[in-house]
C-alpha cells in the first residue's frame, strides 16, 4: 500500500458515459512503468456502464480512487475536483477514451524531477476510431517549439509560439505545488474549459521542458464525444476566449505580442462562426461582436497585422448588423466553393453537342462573374494591403513566391484545358456541319453555320478576358494563402 510521500504522480480521469473505452484508457494507465502513481477517476454522473466498469478495476487496484458526482457537471467541474483530491508530486490527465503509452509518466516524471520543471510535455499521435489509424501533425508535435529541443526555458521565451502551442491538458505534468501556486481553477460549467486554464497554468512557468516522443494518444473521429453531445455548447467559446484574452492581456510583455494575440481572437471566432450551424448564428454572433469591440483596435491597417484577413473578419463584425453581416459571410464562402467546383468540374460528361456549349458558356460566365466581383476598387486596395505586408522581409516573399508557383502552372494548365475543350467542341461542330451539306437543305446549313460562327466569336473573346485576369486570381490566391479555406487551396495546389 503506498502512502501520500510515495505518489510521483497523480492521474486524473473525468469520465462520463465512455463504457466502449474506459476500459482500454485505464488498462494502458494501469500499466505504467513508473512505479508511485495514483489514478483519479471522477465519474461525471455516467448513466452507462461506464461506473460498474471503472468499479471493476478499482477492486483490482488499491491506486484507483473513484468520486462520484451526483449531477451531471461537466469536465471543469470533474477536474477541479480531481485536483482537490490529488497527493501526487506532479499531476497529470487522460481523457477516458484516449490512452497512453506505457513509459508516458515514467519519461515525464524522471524529466521533471531530474530538471526540476514546473511543466514537463510530450508529443501526441491522433488515432482515428473509425479507420484505426494513427497520423500526428506540427500541432500535436510541438513543431513550434523544436528550436528549444532538449533546453530548460520559460513561457516568456515563446511567447511568439504562444498561440501556437497544443492547448491539451493530457500531454503535460505540472508540479503540483506549482499548479495550485497559480491559483488557477477551470472555468465550470463551460466546455473549451481547457483553454484558460492552460494559458494561466502555462505563462507563469519558469521551467519548461519536452520530451521529444509521442506518449499520448488522442482519440479522433469517435460517436458520442463531447463536441457531437453538446452543439449548443458552441456558444461556450467567446466567453472562454474572452477569459482567456483577459489573462494575456495581464502578461508583462502583452504589448509585444498585442496584435498578434488580437489576431488571434479575431480568427478563432470568425471562423468557427463560419463552420456554426445556423441555428447558433445569431447569438455566437452577438457574443463575437462584444468580444471584439472590446479588442479597441486603434490601427488596423499597420503592418504589424501579419494576416489581413485577421482585421477583414474584425471589420465585417464590428461594422455589421447581423444580417448584413451573414449575407456577406455567406457570399464569399459561396463564391469559394463555386471556384473550387469550378477547377474540379470536367465539364466533358453531356452527351448532346449544344449540351457541352452551354456548360462551357457557364463555366465562362461563371468565372467571368466571380473575377469581377473581386476586381473592383475594393479588390484592388485589399491586393495593395496584401502586397505591402507580405513585403517585410525578402524571406517572406521568397516563400510566397514559392507557394504560388505551383499554383501559377495550374491555373495556365485549367485555362489550357478549357482553351482545348472549346477548340475540340468547334472541331465536333464543325463535323456535324459537313454532315448538314451532305443531308439537309442548304440554306439550314448556313444558318447554323451562321449561329456557331457568332457563337465561336463569342467564346473567343471570353477567354481572351479570362486570359487577361489572371493577374487579379493570382492576388486572390494570395490572400487564400493565409485565409482559413486551407482545403481550397489545397485543391488548387
Amino acid at each position: 500500500m503506498q502512502t501520500n510521500n510515495d505518489i510521483k504522480v497523480s492521474v486524473i480521469i473525468p469520465f462520463y458515459n465512455v463504457e466502449d473505452y474506459i476500459g482500454e484508457c485505464l488498462e494502458s494507465v494501469l500499466a505504467q512503468s513508473l512505479p508511485g502513481i495514483e489514478i483519479i477517476l471522477i465519474n461525471d454522473a455516467s448513466t452507462d456502464n461506464s461506473r460498474k466498469i471503472a468499479q471493476n478495476y478499482a477492486d483490482k487496484d488499491s491506486r484507483i480512487k473513484i468520486i462520484d458526482l451526483a449531477n451531471r457537471s461537466g469536465q471543469g467541474f470533474a477536474r477541479n475536483r480531481g485536483i482537490e483530491a490529488a497527493q501526487g508530486e506532479y499531476i497529470g490527465f487522460v481523457d477516458s477514451d484516449d490512452f497512453v503509452e506505457k513509459d508516458m509518466f515514467k519519461l515525464l516524471y524522471n524529466k521533471a524531477k531530474n530538471d526540476d520543471l514546473d511543466i514537463a510535455m510530450c508529443q501526441v499521435k491522433e488515432y482515428d476510431d473509425m479507420n484505426n489509424e494513427y497520423s500526428t501533425s506540427d500541432y500535436y508535435a510541438l513543431t513550434c517549439l523544436t528550436e528549444f529541443g532538449d533546453k530548460i526555458f520559460s513561457a516568456e521565451e515563446t511567447k511568439e509560439q504562444l498561440l501556437d502551442i497544443n492547448i491539451a491538458l493530457w500531454n503535460k505534468i505540472y508540479k503540483r505545488e506549482y499548479l495550485l501556486n497559480t491559483g488557477e481553477k477551470f472555468p465550470e460549467g463551460f466546455i473549451y474549459e481547457d483553454l484558460p486554464f492552460f494559458f494561466g497554468t502555462y505563462t507563469p512557468a519558469k521551467r519548461i521542458g519536452i520530451i521529444w516522443k509521442s506518449l499520448y494518444n488522442y482519440r479522433v473521429n469517435r460517436k458520442n464525444s463531447t463536441m457531437q453531445q453538446f452543439n449548443n455548447k458552441i456558444l461556450d467559446r467567446p466567453p472562454m476566449v474572452s477569459l482567456t484574452y483577459e489573462k494575456l492581456k495581464k502578461l508583462p510583455y502583452f504589448s509585444e505580442i498585442e496584435n498578434k494575440v488580437k489576431g488571434w481572437v479575431i480568427d478563432d471566432l470568425f471562423h468557427r462562426y463560419v463552420l456554426l450551424k445556423e441555428n447558433y448564428h445569431q447569438e455566437f454572433f452577438f457574443l463575437m461582436k462584444r468580444i471584439f469591440q472590446r479588442l479597441e483596435i486603434d490601427n488596423p491597417k499597420d503592418e504589424c497585422w501579419r494576416k489581413l484577413y485577421y482585421f477583414k473578419g474584425y471589420q465585417m463584425v464590428v461594422d455589421n448588423t447581423f444580417d448584413e453581416f451573414n449575407k456577406k459571410i455567406f457570399n464569399i464562402y459561396v463564391d469559394f466553393r463555386e471556384l473550387e467546383n469550378l477547377f474540379e468540374s470536367k465539364t466533358m460528361t453531356a452527351p448532346e453537342l449544344f449540351k457541352r456549349f452551354e456548360i462551357v458558356d457557364n463555366y465562362i460566365k461563371e468565372t467571368a462573374t466571380w473575377m469581377a466581383r473581386y476586381t473592383d476598387d475594393k479588390m484592388n486596395k485589399l491586393y495593395d494591403e496584401i502586397h505591402k505586408n507580405y513585403e517585410y522581409t525578402n524571406k517572406q516573399d521568397d516563400e510566397i513566391k514559392a507557394f504560388i508557383q505551383p499554383i501559377y502552372e495550374h491555373i495556365d494548365s485549367k485555362f489550357e484545358e478549357l482553351k482545348d475543350f472549346v477548340q475540340n467542341t468547334y472541331k465536333n461542330t464543325s463535323l456535324r456541319i459537313e454532315s448538314l451539306h451532305n443531308h439537309i437543305n442548304k440554306d439550314l446549313t448556313e444558318e447554323f453555320n451562321q449561329k456557331f460562327k457568332e457563337q465561336e466569336q463569342k467564346y473567343e473573346q471570353k477567354i481572351q478576358s479570362l486570359e487577361n485576369k489572371i493577374e487579379q486570381i493570382n492576388s486572390c490566391i494570395i490572400e487564400m494563402k493565409k485565409n482559413p479555406i486551407k482545403k481550397i487551396v489545397e485543391k488548387l495546389k
